[in-house]
């Protein structure tokens, strides 16, 4: 079922990036045995970023000041979803990201971290959770240089990354500003040390560092000392329209494969398809995924406005991870004993998408959000 239709500019992009991702991309994958992202080499995710640029698809999300094609939050989605309907592990890698906090970093900061970045020449992580068991990250300043110490955890592509974007509070300053601060940590300082590597469900690679009197020059402090956590805030309302963007192709990768497994020869002699108990399961999944993509387009083209689309993308994310969770739950009923073998593409689909409703805010406190923002536009 379709939306709205896209502008032509982007429906033409989506049309080459789904191309790309089905005639080299799957095929890669397949011929490496790759199954979860965590499993992709490094090597392998500066190939894919570099074949990506190369065919105009990498930097098509970054700002056009910085070099980038501009698309905006409706462009963003559209494609994060074609990539998902692809159902490929590769793929995370052909989109590179608007450049983050670098964004907001002094000239020099930009040459030297940002651009490379921007380009896929280098890889970014945030590092912005403290570990629950402690210390919590701070920073004193001491001969010339602000001496990071503390523990953070889940950091995401943080063992493939070369650049730690980390926030610490500054405690000490001899006199200057104390308070939230991101300071941009090469991934090979001394004193910075991966205690544990690990993936999680959604077959993402993540790490735990500690940060043993790290010294950072002045010049790598990003921005200015007590704007660290506002700013690490900044760009909620894409990341959560990303992750529900993604839902949404992996529910019609889901449904796609539900169907046609519903329609091929079965054993009993009649196709599943033909039994109507299977057939109101099919249109329980076109209907969790119609309202799922309605809420998520609504969000992105509300972005897109320059309006505040902080409850909408809650909403969004909200509908769209559910969703996906029950489609995927029915597609592995359908399919019978083989999808919970562990490595069929269903089993592995089941484990991905369970993060979601975590990721980037948990369902059940983006649900606060959505009715605070009601109650406060009832009382102006």
């Amino acid at each position: 079922m379709e939306l709205d239709a896209l502008p032509e500019e982007i429906a033409a992009l989506r049309a080459r990036l789904r191309a790309f991702v089905r005639d080299e991309l799957l095929s890669r994958e397949r011929a490496e045995g790759l199954l979860r992202e965590a499993d992709v080499p490094a090597d392998l995710r500066r190939e894919v970023r570099a074949r990506s640029l190369a065919l105009g698809f990498y930097r098509l999300l970054q700002p056009t000041e910085l070099g980038g094609g501009g698309l905006g939050p409706l462009g963003a989605v559209a494609l994060r979803e074609e990539i998902a309907a692809a159902n490929s592990v590769l793929g995370a890698f052909v989109l590179g990201g608007s450049g983050g906090l670098l964004r907001y970093g002094t000239p020099v900061q930009r040459e030297r971290y940002l651009l490379p970045v921007l380009r896929g020449e280098l890889a970014a992580a945030f590092a912005f959770t403290d570990a629950r068991e402690g210390p919590r990250t701070t920073a004193t300043f001491r001969n010339g240089f602000f001496v990071l110490s503390g523990r953070k955890a889940f950091v995401s592509g943080g063992p493939h990354a070369d650049l730690l974007l980390t926030v610490a509070t500054v405690v000490e300053n001899a006199g200057g500003p104390t308070g939230s601060a991101v300071f941009i940590v090469s991934r090979t300082a001394p004193g910075v040390v991966l205690r544990r590597a690990f993936r999680t469900l959604d077959g993402g690679l993540h790490g735990d560092f500690a940060f043993d009197s790290v010294a950072v020059p002045p010049d790598d402090l990003l921005g200015e000392i007590g704007t660290g956590l506002p700013r690490a805030l900044d760009n909620i309302t894409g990341l959560r329209l990303n992750v529900a963007a993604q839902a949404c192709g992996a529910g019609r990768w889901a449904l796609d494969h539900a169907l046609e497994q519903a329609t091929r020869p079965h054993r009993s002699g009649t196709p599943l398809s033909e039994h109507e108990q299977v057939q109101a399961m099919l249109a329980d999944s076109a209907i969790d995924l119609f309202a799922a993509r309605a809420a998520v387009y609504a969000a992105a083209r509300e972005a897109e406005s320059g309006a505040d689309a902080t409850a909408s993308a809650a909403t969004a994310k909200i509908l769209a991870t559910e969703a996906v969770a029950r489609i995927v739950d029915r597609a592995m009923q359908l399919a019978g004993g083989q999808a919970v073998v562990e490595d069929h593409p269903l089993a592995v689909l089941y484990q991905r998408v369970r993060g979601w409703r975590i990721a980037e805010g948990a369902n059940d406190v983006l649900r606060l959000t959505i009715a605070r923002t009601m109650l406060a536009q009832r009382q102006t």
